[in-house]
């Protein structure tokens, strides 16, 4: 390639790897993976403890549901993120090589 492609593309991959999305994602999928545990026992006490079950359970049982596919949601989400910067990180790296930039890296035996 020539060396002002390559220049173009350093610069590309330097801005679209300048931001980890994968990292929010997995923080997000673990705040919602704490607050779906939470009230799944609040819903699994109320199950048990009550006679009847109060009217405030089927809401909070639904909200617990959407936290639980939001959640697992997130993290597939972050997990094809985290896929993405791998790729790009590695490019970034041989594109940085074959500039000269960084050295390339050593062949391990």
């Amino acid at each position: 390639m020539e060396p002002a492609d390559l220049e173009r593309e350093l610069n590309e991959l330097q801005q679209s790897t300048r931001m980890r999305r994968s990292v929010d994602g997995f923080a997000r999928a673990a705040f919602e993976g704490f607050g779906w545990a939470v009230l799944a026992g609040v819903c699994g006490k109320l199950v048990w403890d009550s006679p009847q079950l109060p009217y405030f359970f089927y809401p909070l049982a639904l909200l617990d549901l959407l936290l639980l596919w939001d959640g697992i949601r997130a993290y597939s989400r972050a997990r094809a993120d985290l896929r993405r910067e791998v790729e790009e990180l590695r490019r970034l790296r041989e594109v940085r090589a074959a500039l000269g930039i960084d050295p390339p890296p050593a062949v391990s035996s």
